[in-house]
């Protein structure tokens, strides 16, 4: 029962710090709360049974669709899966130190993704300007012309993402690290409801399975097949809720 218990709370907590996060990025567009909701159960559904992540592509059209702002849409995603990225290696890195876990697979994958990121959005701001500068003092031509309008799309697609983190980095990164330690309980829990061993040495190799397929752990394959049926569920309720709350609000307002 204590196990069950878990599961239920853990599972909870796991998805609510994820909606939270991207709430978070996407605070600044004002989404009605219904609709982010709807946006994040029916994305996440998609992703849950679309392999490797390709479930993202949609999560891109459906933001792009409900801000009107097609960057917004693939700069969203991003940046939510970077600070995803970023909490996981805060969590995957002391881990591996522990006696008998070994570091996982990932783990130098996604140490050069998140350097990466992080240089390329520390160099921007200044590289735009020296250049930006070099170019007007030189005498106009029709190649720096084309070399500042380049420069005019990057600066464009770095103020976007500017915008979805600014002032919020660290409450990002708190949420998703929030939702990753309760992963693993989740992880526990189910393995101890199913009878199936799951200590917290075993989530490095739970990273493995989900993001290279490299094992068989029955664990995972139960923890996917359960959040597909929880979030249909939850999905189909909420737009039953929509179907009946709706008419009941545009009754009210002509009453």
């Amino acid at each position: 029962m204590q196990y069950l218990l878990l599961l239920i709370l853990g599972f909870c907590g796991v998805h609510l710090f994820k909606m939270i996060r991207l709430y978070l990025v996407l605070m600044e567009h004002r989404l009605p709360l219904w609709k982010f909701v709807l946006l994040y159960l029916r994305t996440t559904l998609v992703n849950l049974i679309i392999p490797y992540k390709l479930g993202e592509l949609y999560r891109i059209e459906e933001v792009a669709r409900l801000t009107g702002i097609w960057q917004v849409g693939v700069l969203s995603v991003v940046v939510d899966r970077y600070f995803d990225i970023l909490a996981l290696f805060i969590w995957l890195l002391p881990l591996g130190f522990l006696p008998g876990a070994g570091f996982c697979s990932c783990l130098p994958l996604f140490g050069i993704l998140i350097l990466l990121g992080g240089l390329v959005y520390a160099a921007v701001p200044g590289s735009f300007a020296y250049l930006n500068r070099f170019l007007i003092k030189r005498k106009a031509s029709a190649r720096s012309m084309a070399a500042l309008h380049g420069l005019g799309i990057v600066k464009g697609w770095y103020d976007y993402a500017a915008r979805l983190v600014r002032g919020r980095a660290f409450l990002i990164t708190f949420t998703s690290a929030l939702g990753w330690g309760l992963e693993m309980l989740t992880l526990y829990a189910l393995g101890g409801y199913l009878k199936e061993s799951f200590v917290i040495h075993d989530f490095g190799k739970y990273i493995d399975a989900v993001f290279l397929g490299k094992e068989f752990m029955p664990v995972k394959d139960s923890y996917v097949l359960l959040s597909v049926m929880i979030i249909a569920a939850m999905t189909l309720v909420g737009y039953l809720l929509r179907l009946i709350v709706r008419p009941a609000c545009r009754h009210d307002r002509t009453a």
